[in-house]
C-alpha cells in the first residue's frame, strides 16, 4: 500500500479513498450517539436516586443508553477504527466498501429503533438492550457485515506479516456476531426467562470485553507504533491480552446473579475464568508501558495517545474491581446492587471513549486532511471523563457494598426485612452516594461533549494538514 500526501481537501470528509471517509462517517455517528448515550446514561443515575419522579422507569432508561452506547458509539467508533487500519496493515484496498456503507446505515438505524422501541412499548424487557425479536435478527445481520469485510479483505492481503492488531480485529468482528446471536437465541419464546438473564448478562460482560477491550486495545497497539515510531514491546505479551480477553474473561457477567437459581456450576467456573479480564487488561497496559519505554514525553505531541493509554490503565483497575466480585465470597455481597451499574458505567463511559480516541484522534488528520485541535477541548476530555467516571464507579462500587451488607446485617440481626414495605431502611447513606454518582456523572457528561466537539471540530473547522491518500499496490499502482 503505497501512501501519498495531498492537502487538496475536496469534500468536507477529505479527498482520500472511500475507505478513509467511511471511517470518518463512522466517528462522527459514534461520537453523536455517545453524547446521546451519555445523556441517557446520566439520566438512569437520576432515576435510580429519584424514581418517582422520573416520567420514565429506570430499567427503561438504562437500556435506551446501552443501545446508544453499546450499539450506536461502541460498534460505529471501532468498526470505522477497523477499516481505517486494515488497508494499512494489509496492503490491500477494503473488500466491498458499498457493503460496509450498508452496515453502517444500518447500525445507524437499528440502533435509533431500538432507542425509541424501549419506552413506546415495543420492547421485551430483556437486559441489556431490551428490543424485541424482530429488530435482533436485522441486527444480528448487520453486525456481522463487518467479519465479512474484514476476513475477506485479510483473504485478499498483500502483506504477508501480520501485526498484532489484526489478531484483535479479526477476534472482534467474529465474536461479536456470534455473541449477540447465541443471546438472540436465549430470548425466544421457547427458551426460559433464567436463559434470557444469563444470555444479556453473558452479551454485556462479551462486549466489554470481546469488543470493547480486544479490538479498542488491538487498534491501539497500531496507533502507539505508528505515531510514536517506536518498536512493539512483545507480541507475546500481545498474544496474553487477546487469548485472555477472547474466550475466558466474559464469564464475569454471570457472578451478578451468583447464588441465583443458574446450576451451581456456574458460580465457579465465573469465579476462575473471570480472572481471565484483569490479566488480559493487564498485559495489554503492561505491553504498553513497555513500548513507550523512554518515549513517554512524546504522548503531549499525540492527540488521543495519552487518552487511549489512560484507557488502558482503567481497563486494569475495572478489570481487578469485576473479578473480585466474581467469587462467590464477594459475589453474595454485591450481586444484584449498584456494584455492577458502576462496573458497566465505567467500561463503556470511561474505557470506551478513552480508547476509541486513541485511534479516533490520530486517524482523522490522515482521513480529513485536518489537524485535531490540541487546545482545552483536548485536555478536557481527558480530565473530566477520568474526573466524571472515576467518581461515578466509586460512588456505585461504594454503594452497593454498603447495600450488600446492609442487607446481609440487616437480615441477620432481624432489625428490618430485605422485600417489601422494610426494604428502604438504612438506605440513607446508599442515596447519598447515588446523588454524588449523579453530581460525577454531570462530570463525566462534560467529557463525552468534549469527545464529540473534537471529532466534529476537526471534520469542520480544523486547521487543513497534508492527508493520506491510499493507493492500491496490488492494482500495480505505486
Amino acid at each position: 500500500m503505497a501512501v501519498s500526501q495531498t492537502a487538496d481537501i475536496r469534500a468536507l470528509l477529505g479527498g482520500g479513498a472511500d475507505e478513509d471517509r467511511l471511517s470518518a462517517l463512522h466517528f462522527l455517528a459514534g461520537a453523536a450517539f455517545l453524547v446521546l448515550g451519555g445523556v441517557l446514561a446520566l439520566f438512569s443515575l437520576l432515576s435510580l436516586r429519584f424514581p418517582e419522579q422520573s416520567p420514565i422507569p429506570y430499567g427503561q432508561i438504562e437500556m435506551m443508553a446501552m443501545n446508544s452506547l453499546m450499539v450506536g458509539f461502541g460498534v460505529l467508533t471501532f468498526t470505522g477504527g477497523i477499516y481505517y487500519v486494515l488497508p494499512r496493515l494489509t496492503g490491500t484496498r477494503l473488500y466491498r466498501v458499498g457493503l460496509a456503507r450498508i452496515g453502517l446505515l444500518g447500525t445507524v438505524g437499528l440502533s435509533a429503533l431500538g432507542i425509541l422501541s424501549v419506552p413506546l412499548g415495543f420492547g421485551d424487557g430483556s437486559e441489556p438492550l431490551g428490543i424485541s425479536w424482530w429488530l435482533d435478527i436485522p441486527l444480528t445481520i448487520v453486525l456481522a457485515i463487518p467479519a465479512v469485510v474484514v476476513l475477506s479483505t485479510v483473504a485478499n492481503r498483500v502483506e504477508q506479516r501480520s501485526y498484532v492488531t489484526i489478531w484483535f480485529i479479526i477476534g472482534g468482528v467474529v465474536w461479536l456476531p456470534l455473541l449477540y446471536a447465541a443471546t438472540t437465541l436465549a430470548t425466544l419464546p421457547p427458551m426460559s426467562a433464567l436463559a434470557a438473564e444469563l444470555g444479556g448478562l453473558f452479551f454485556s460482560a462479551g462486549f466489554v470485553t470481546m469488543w470493547l477491550l480486544a479490538v479498542g486495545s488491538g487498534l491501539l497497539y497500531y496507533s502507539l507504533v505508528k505515531e510514536l515510531d517506536v518498536p512493539l514491546a512483545s507480541r507475546q505479551l500481545a498474544l496474553v491480552g487477546f487469548w485472555s480477553l477472547g474466550f475466558a474473561a466474559a464469564w464475569w457477567g454471570s457472578s451478578q446473579v451468583i447464588f441465583g437459581p443458574g446450576p451451581d456450576w456456574l458460580d465457579g467456573i465465573a469465579a476462575a475464568l473471570g480472572l481471565a479480564l484483569p490479566v488480559g487488561a493487564l498485559a495489554n497496559a503492561s505491553n504498553y508501558s513497555l513500548t513507550l519505554d523512554r518515549s513517554w514525553g512524546s504522548l503531549r505531541d499525540q492527540p488521543g495517545m495519552s487518552s487511549g493509554i489512560i484507557g488502558a490503565y482503567l481497563a486494569v483497575v475495572v478489570g481487578v474491581l469485576a473479578s473480585l466480585a466474581a467469587f462467590p465470597s464477594v459475589g453474595s455481597v454485591v450481586a444484584l446492587t449498584s456494584y455492577w451499574e458502576g462496573i458497566e458505567y465505567a467500561a463503556l463511559l470511561g474505557i470506551g471513549p478513552l480508547l476509541a480516541a486513541g485511534i479516533v484522534f490520530p486517524a482523522l488528520p490522515r482521513i480529513t486532511g485536518r489537524a485535531v485541535p490540541t487546545g482545552p477541548t483536548l485536555a478536557r476530555f481527558n480530565r473530566m471523563t477520568v474526573i466524571g467516571v472515576g467518581g461515578v464507579l466509586l460512588s456505585l462500587v461504594t454503594a452497593g457494598i454498603y447495600r450488600g451488607y446492609a442487607w446481609i446485617g440487616g437480615s441477620n440481626a432481624a432489625a428490618y426485612v430485605d422485600t417489601g414495605e422494610g426494604w428502604a431502611q438504612g438506605g440513607g447513606v446508599v442515596d447519598a452516594l447515588v446523588l454524588v454518582a449523579v453530581l460525577f456523572g454531570v462530570i463525566s457528561l462534560l467529557g463525552q461533549l468534549a469527545y464529540a466537539g473534537v471529532v466534529f471540530g476537526t471534520v469542520t473547522t480544523g486547521e487543513v494538514v497534508p492527508q493520506e491518500v491510499l493507493l492500491d499496490r496490488a492494482a500495480g499502482d505505486e
